[in-house]
């Protein structure tokens, strides 16, 4: 925009012309005065200003720009230019200088270009006057009526407008986009911000500045809401903007068992524990109610206690003599209200119970030992490896150690402990001799065999026939045996690691069993009933004094010195018992069957009648005798026997069909 000059101004250049023109005259004419300075004359005739193309409005900053121009319409050069606002209150010149407004540096009303400020709607006069080195000047006028700002506008919008929050992942970051109308990020120029969701299963956690919150759920099953985020512009307007948000079901944590199925003896107890679990980013399993309950016909199963939290414990009465299956649930409750259930088959065959077959077809070698609470059975038939199987409570699958056991396997023991986690199972490696050699593995067989040499029966007979027995040392240290031959009175006690000691006299009666005590040392019995005491010093006690002709003898398991009872068979006569050292022997078991196997442990005598179905177990605390029936229709050939941690009898029989059963009194 061009302006020209002023009225005023035209004026004084016309006159400035004339001056400069009547001073020529004069010269010419020759005149007799000293000659005087030629006039000003005026050299610009228009002094004009550039507005650009911007529009004046309040709040805004316009550059002007003046040039003067000559006669002949070239810029005139040399002439400095000031500004001036005819009102300071609608207009100010905020600076001025000979550069552009990028490179000016000068802050100050005088220069070829000027800065504007418009501060108020209204009229306003930008003067801009040229003046010349010679003090002539120019002036121009730049009229400006300052408009009103324009009313801003903002648009406001959530970043992502969608999102999927998932129950137990991270917070999700929603953001406010605010966009003002002159392309400007307007969230700062918002306030009163709130933010909100339909739905409160999802919560928005605003950030400091209002400007984003965090999204997140506490609720599991599928959901949608919408989240809404509201703020007031400048004019008081209020914004609000959407986003929704959805969240897919969680799915139920699985619920496993620790074992397949239970089976539960009459008058016995069985544990199941239940492991529930989430799928990922869930925590469900930790805030489930659990409920154990029973489907079965009758009341015989029942729920004896939950020692944990996701445990039970089933007892079964003792009157359930014959076989009983019913059904255990485990139903969970979640916090949203589902739930899900599983189920295991509970059983019970009665007493007794059958292992699985042996994995050696037709073994002619089969050795049983038995704890509280587990069954080992070694079968070897001569050719291959032998095969050794642990088997915990009813309805596990049996356990084998990692290493194979010779085809030469003898025979196995339990050299049990009185902490049952200390106990070790025995296993002869090859056959009797004046050096035989073992193997032992712990009962759990969680470590490897370790393997040694005892002293045998070869240096004491030609053909002898040798007995042995184990138990942990003091302390569950190590092994203590004892050794005896049957058709001699040579016996012995051996550590594990150690030399033998043995008896330093033999008798020609023979021994028919021996025990050695946990600290060295032990017990035997002869064919005479005469009691056989040896110390872990290597000191003796030999005690004849009490005798009855014995068929078969038999020392407690439990043995510890030389008053341990001694319980043997007598022909005719039925089961007989020494109760201490020098003790005579009476009568325990009147009229007894023949037997060819008489074992005792803690709190029982066994028998095993010759060609019989049935055991003789007769409690050593009073209780009458009783005849034990063997499961099916084949009599006994072997057992082992044990007492749990309640002193209930345990038994492992072996039948002559080749089967294996093991009962569990009630």
């Amino acid at each position: 925009m061009f302006h020209g000059l002023r009225a005023g101004a035209r004026s004084r250049a016309a006159g400035l012309f004339t001056l400069a023109l009547a001073a020529g005259l004069l010269s010419a004419c020759g005149s007799d005065e000293s000659p005087s300075p030629p006039a000003a004359q005026a050299p610009a005739s228009r002094l004009v200003v550039d507005t650009g193309t911007a529009a004046p409005a309040q709040g805004g900053t316009l550059t002007l720009k003046a040039t003067l121009l000559g006669a002949d319409g070239q810029e005139v050069k040399g002439a400095k230019f000031a500004w001036s606002s005819s009102n300071e209150a609608v207009a100010v010149v905020i600076s001025a200088s000979d550069q552009a407004p990028a490179a000016a540096s000068m802050m100050q009303p005088v220069g070829t270009y000027a800065s504007v400020r418009m501060l108020a709607p209204g009229e306003v006069d930008i003067v801009a006057t040229a003046t010349l080195p010679d003090g002539s000047q120019a002036t121009s006028t730049t009229h400006l009526a300052v408009q009103a700002p324009a009313a801003k506008t903002y648009a406001l919008a959530l970043s992502p407008s969608t999102l999927t929050v998932n129950y137990g992942a991270a917070a999700q970051v929603v953001t406010a986009v605010v966009r003002r109308s002159d392309g400007v990020d307007g969230a700062a120029d918002l306030t009163n911000w709130s933010w909100n969701v339909d739905n409160a299963t999802f919560a928005a956690v605003p950030a400091a500045d209002s400007h984003s919150a965090q999204v997140s759920t506490t609720g599991t099953l599928a959901g949608t809401g919408q989240l809404t985020a509201c703020a007031s512009t400048p004019a008081g307007d209020r914004l609000c903007a959407n986003a929704a948000l959805a969240r897919p079901l969680v799915a139920l944590p699985s619920i496993a068992f620790s074992v397949p199925s239970l089976n539960v003896k009459p008058g016995r107890t069985g544990t199941v524990t239940a492991t529930l679990t989430d799928g990922p980013g869930a925590d469900l399993a930790s805030r489930a109610t659990l409920a154990w309950s029973i489907q079965q016909s009758g009341t015989a199963a029942s729920i004896v206690s939950m020692p944990t939290s996701t445990g039970v414990m089933i007892g079964l009465d003792a009157a359930q003599t014959g076989n009983y299956a019913a059904t255990l649930t485990l139903t969970a409750t979640y916090p949203d209200g589902r739930t899900n259930s599983s189920t295991l088959p509970l059983t019970s065959t009665g007493a007794w119970s059958r292992l699985p077959d042996a994995p050696i077809a037709s073994p002619s070698l089969v050795s049983l030992a038995i704890d509280g609470t587990r069954v080992w059975r070694l079968t070897a038939d001569g050719s291959q490896p032998a095969r050794l199987e642990r088997f915990g409570v009813a309805g596990d699958g049996p356990a084998e150690p990692a290493a194979a056991l010779p085809a030469a396997a003898q025979g196995m023991w339990l050299a049990a402990d009185t902490d049952p986690a200390n106990s070790a199972v025995v296993v002869q490696l090859g056959a009797d001799g004046a050096s035989v050699p073992f193997g032992s593995f712990d009962a759990a067989f969680a470590n490897p065999r370790a393997d040694f040499t005892l002293t045998g029966c070869a240096q004491y007979a030609a053909s002898p026939t040798a007995g042995r027995a184990f138990v942990k040392a003091t302390g569950g240290t190590g092994i203590v045996s004892a050794g005896w031959c049957v058709t001699s009175g040579a016996w012995w006690w051996q550590p594990v690691g150690g030399g033998a000691t043995v008896n330093n006299f033999i008798r020609a009666v023979p021994i028919l069993e021996g025990r050695p005590f946990p600290g060295g040392g032990g017990l035997a019995i002869e064919a005479d009933g005469s009691r056989y005491v040896m110390q872990s010093d290597g000191s003796q006690i030999w005690d004849g004094s009490v005798q009855a002709p014995l068929a078969w003898g038999a020392v407690s398991s439990g043995a510890i010195d030389e008053n341990a009872p001694l319980y043997g068979y007598v022909g005719g006569n039925g089961i007989v018992v020494s109760p201490g050292s020098s003790l005579p022997y009476v009568t325990f078991v009147p009229s007894a069957p023949p037997l060819i196997k008489l074992s005792a442990i803690p709190h029982f005598v066994i028998g095993l009648p010759a060609s019989w179905s049935a055991l003789v177990v007769a409690n050593t605390d009073g209780t009458t005798p009783t005849m034990l029936a063997l499961p099916g229709n084949a009599f006994g050939l072997d057992f082992a026997g044990a007492v749990d941690a309640n002193g209930k009898l345990r038994i492992a029989a072996r039948l002559a069909d080749g089967s294996v059963w093991v009962y569990d009194q009630p």
